[in-house]
């Protein structure tokens, strides 16, 4: 068992590191890991409460809020940012997450920072 949370964490640890590289994926983590697959994905699903796919695009979104809500960069500059090559899949991605697209949550960000 503390095993299994060690190479969870050792997952997000790297997430965290490489979340910017539009490559990352399942494949590199677990081979950096040294685990399959599929044991990878049954035991991070069982800890984390969300599959690998669906916590790496959550942490690359909130990134991007962060990002929206704190700098003035083009959308297609946080993507890419954010490990997104394109900029109209990241806003559908964004507006799946969010309700809203990056544009209007920049500016509702802004309207209640006044």
């Amino acid at each position: 068992m503390k095993s299994t949370k060690s190479f969870i964490y050792q997952a997000k640890d790297y997430v965290h590191g490489h979340y910017q590289n539009d490559r990352l994926s399942l494949d590199e983590v677990c081979k950096f890991l040294g685990v399959s697959n599929s044991y990878f994905s049954t035991m991070f699903k069982k800890e984390v409460g969300q599959s690998f796919v669906e916590y790496l695009t959550s942490y690359r979104m909130e990134r991007a809020a962060k990002l929206l809500s704190e700098t003035n960069e083009k959308n297609y500059i946080i993507a890419k940012k954010v490990g997104y090559i394109d900029p109209n899949y990241f806003s559908y991605v964004f507006k799946r997450q969010f309700g809203i697209s990056p544009s209007k949550y920049r500016m509702e960000y802004v309207e209640s920072e006044k």
